[in-house]
């Protein structure tokens, strides 16, 4: 889910992932610094970003799931991912921002 910033849209967010009972979301261009987790409206949310005005990635899981999260990798602010253990099921969820707007083909060519 790109959502173009998490500011001033994350009640609008969180009421759609409720609505259609998504436990766990991807979302892109957050545009929040830092690597850090955040809890919000039933959420954990652990996220990755440099400047407040470009890119950030993040990754949402709902509470019920939190406990179930083994592992956390920020590779950047374009790329993370998690691992859970549910039950005897290994699950991993990878976040990938792809930039593509505005920017040289070398530099997509290198990511």
């Amino acid at each position: 889910m790109n959502i173009g910033s998490l500011t001033g849209k994350s009640i609008e967010l969180f009421k759609a992932l409720h609505r259609h009972k998504i436990s766990i979301s991807c979302i892109q261009e957050t545009k929040w610094m830092g690597a850090k987790v955040k809890e919000i409206d039933g959420f954990k949310l652990r996220y990755s970003g440099v400047k407040r005005t470009t890119y950030g990635v993040g990754i949402l899981v709902k509470r019920d799931l939190v406990e179930q999260v083994v592992e956390v990798k920020c590779k950047s602010n374009l790329i993370m991912s998690i691992k859970l253990v549910v039950g005897s099921k290994i699950l991993n969820v990878v976040n990938v921002y792809a930039l593509q707007v505005g920017l040289d083909e070398e530099i997509k060519r290198l990511f």
